[in-house]
């Protein structure tokens, strides 16, 4: 054990009490310092913390509601890491307590100030994260979801499909609103939709599988919307990351699941999100000269075409699509791209020589 661990260990009474005044404190300097500390305990301590987690998650879920003020955004934070380290005593203490800051956290993410309403939805993806409580995605996902969908956000984006995506670059079907209109306003909001993306993926990590299904419809609309042209890259990235946890979901239960039913709804599901997002993938290579994207993308687009092969196939004569797909193949420069896009090409000509697209 360090020498650090065995200090704050030996004095922590102290420190608790130090910590839980300055957050009461009218100072929100000290408020600011005390969140901190937190932080630093939770993260040097971990588990080790969960004798006094008490205390500290009181102060913090008292101080956290009501008006906002210089640098709050550090009670966020410190909660975050206080449930990461301490999520199983918090539960064990009172099993009701995940969903209370759950329900505070999802409150805060509605604040307007930037700083703070990030910190809201980093601290929103933690709790998600440390509990691992299935029912969170019904309790989240329809927030997230109305959140990309609210008036504040400016840039009105349809949901395409098959090569049309790749033509137009819009798409038919139920329309979600987005952002972006560019300037200071995409500035302002890229960072926290790189974070509700980064929420609805912990909400897919946890969640009931049935329950996923149940929202099919609007994980799709909010894939393709964030996969849409004048979406900045870096949202972009954290949209395939969450196309991966959704395959690697779904595979799962292809592959366990003996329940019929349960493995139609999946397999409609995989073909559906296949023959809608894969040429968005695909448009944003063309679009975007970034390594890092051609190479995120293209992993993610592998998942997909190796679950989609997965399951049982149906009749898919989009012809625009293969033949993009072929196009950015043979001009791409990045050679871990190219090995992917490779790979997801030969399984495709594979189905389709066995007469299974």
């Amino acid at each position: 054990m360090s020498g650090e661990r065995i200090t704050l260990q030996l004095y922590m009474g102290e420190i608790v009490s130090l910590i839980c005044e300055g957050i009461m404190s009218s100072s929100w300097a000290s408020k600011r310092k005390s969140a901190l500390a937190i932080s630093k305990l939770s993260q040097v301590l971990g588990s080790s913390l969960s004798l006094y987690h008490d205390a500290l998650l009181k102060s913090l879920m008292k101080e956290i509601p009501g008006r906002l003020w210089e640098g709050k955004d550090a009670l966020l934070y410190a909660l975050a890491d206080l449930c990461t380290s301490c999520h199983e005593a918090i539960s064990s203490r009172d099993p009701s307590t995940p969903n209370a800051i759950l329900s505070m956290t999802t409150s805060a993410c509605s604040k307007k100030v930037k700083k703070y309403r990030e910190a809201a939805f980093c601290c929103l993806e933690q709790v998600i994260k440390a509990f691992k409580i299935p029912d969170f995605f019904n309790m989240v996902f329809p927030f997230l979801f109305e959140t990309c969908n609210s008036n504040a956000l400016i840039l009105s984006a349809q949901v395409p499909m098959a090569s049309d995506a790749i033509k137009a670059g819009l798409v038919a079907g139920p329309t979600i609103t987005l952002l972006y209109a560019g300037g200071d306003e995409e500035e302002h909001n890229s960072v926290p939709h790189a974070k509700i993306v980064d929420c609805i993926t912990s909400c897919i990590s946890v969640g009931n599988v049935r329950d996923i299904l149940e929202h099919k419809k609007n994980l799709v609309n909010v894939i393709l919307v964030f996969l849409s042209p004048g979406i900045p890259w870096i949202v972009k990235m954290q949209a395939f990351l969450l196309i991966k946890e959704l395959c690697s979901r779904l595979h799962n239960i292809a592959n366990d699941s003996q329940e019929i039913s349960l493995h139609a709804a999946v397999t409609s599901f995989v073909h559906e999100l296949f023959h809608s997002a894969s040429p968005k993938i695909v448009e944003c290579m063309y679009a975007i000269k970034i390594a890092q994207v051609h190479i995120a993308a293209s992993e993610c687009l592998l998942e997909m075409t190796e679950l989609y092969r997965a399951l049982p196939p149906i009749p898919w004569n989009e012809v625009g699509f293969k033949s993009e797909l072929l196009n950015q193949y043979n001009g791409e420069k990045n050679e871990q791209a190219k090995s992917f896009l490779k790979k997801s090409i030969d399984i495709l000509e594979s189905l389709q020589q066995k007469g299974e697209i």
